[in-house]
């Protein structure tokens, strides 16, 4: 027979519940691609017209 604790086995931390989503929507997501990606494009146009 398996030996069981008789009392609960929960943690005793509450910071072992998982933590909340980085951004809460896909739309968030959407446009912190977005703007990266602009950022990027903008970046390398002005190293590209510093260098030419």
């Amino acid at each position: 027979m398996p030996n069981h604790p008789a009392h609960s086995t929960e943690s005793p931390h509450p910071a072992a519940e998982p933590a909340p989503p980085l951004l809460p929507s896909w739309r968030a997501w959407y446009w912190l691609v977005l703007g990266a990606l602009a950022a990027e494009v903008a970046f390398f146009t002005y190293l590209t017209r510093l260098f030419a």
